[in-house]
């Protein structure tokens, strides 16, 4: 699944390519439109009809990112994506241009814009989500996310998370993954912070010092940061939208791996359903 830094450079490639595009018409696959007749709803989350008559003739003013989600500003309303396990867009003038197999087998929505350009969202797996919402405000998901990582109030309202009488006996692993405790971070990055502060994943949060919650914060900030610029982490199938891959999967310490970097064989832990990579001998505590 995309995390914060994959959606973050997925936004910096995307905006200079839709800002004050007008979309004159869409097209949606028929994987769409069949699952809609059976009411299962695939990738879009509106009503068809009215989906389509709020976003055709919609001028694309800005682009923004709120935790895993970018959402399009349009002169009237926002059109929001979630890109699940393999969600992507690409901007083109043809399909053709599209040159991953897999992305270009798995075109769900085109948008055409007057000038003649079309934006694709594509999803492997169909676990993604596209939906048209009037006013931001009224979108539940974004009222109960934690503040961005990088604001100033993240910490303080991150340290008042783990010491809830909700989340303090909970896995600091699971935790990590809890949009409503720390925006943005995945099992990637979970698994990578826990192994450079030397934490196990299985700790609870009431038996870590304050000083080493702190620690943990500042140390995924960093490293979010660090993916950013590396372009993201591609594990799988996610690419940029221009089709080029990230590079942070160079520098993973622990995630995917059968030895740490100290040479110890790592064990791979099902915590809440998610795989967790980690090293016995380095993440005693």
């Amino acid at each position: 699944m995309p995390e914060l830094p994959e959606v973050e450079n997925i936004k910096i490639g995307l905006k200079p390519n839709v800002l004050n595009k007008k979309i004159i018409d869409i097209k949606l696959s028929t994987i769409i439109t069949e699952s809609h007749k059976n009411e299962k709803l695939a990738i879009i989350k509106n009503e068809l009809n009215y989906f389509l008559e709020n976003i055709k003739g919609k001028t694309i003013l800005d682009l923004e990112r709120r935790g895993k989600y970018i959402y399009f500003i349009l002169d009237k309303g926002y059109l929001i994506t979630h890109f699940g396990m393999t969600g992507a867009y690409f901007v083109v003038n043809d399909l053709s241009e599209i040159d991953n197999k897999n992305y270009f087998k798995h075109k769900h929505i085109i948008f055409e814009f007057s000038n003649g350009e079309k934006m694709v969202y594509s999803d492997i797996r169909r676990f993604g989500e596209v939906r048209y919402i009037e006013k931001i405000e009224e979108f539940k998901p974004f009222n109960t996310l934690a503040p961005e990582p990088f604001n100033e109030e993240s910490l303080k309202y991150f340290l008042e998370k783990l010491d809830s009488k909700k989340y303090s006996s909970q896995p600091i692993k699971s935790l990590l993954l809890e949009g409503n405790v720390f925006c943005g971070c995945g099992n990637i990055y979970a698994c990578e912070v826990l192994y450079k502060e030397k934490i196990n994943p299985t700790m609870l949060a009431k038996d870590i010092s304050q000083n080493t919650k702190e620690k943990i914060f500042n140390a995924l900030v960093e490293i979010l940061k660090f993916s950013i610029e590396q372009g993201g982490s591609t594990i799988s199938d996610y690419v940029h939208t221009d089709g080029g891959e990230g590079n942070m999967q160079n520098f993973l310490q622990i995630y995917g791996k059968k030895v740490c970097p100290l040479g110890h064989e790592t064990e791979n832990i099902t915590i809440k359903t998610r795989s967790t990579y980690y090293c016995p001998k380095c993440q005693k505590n």
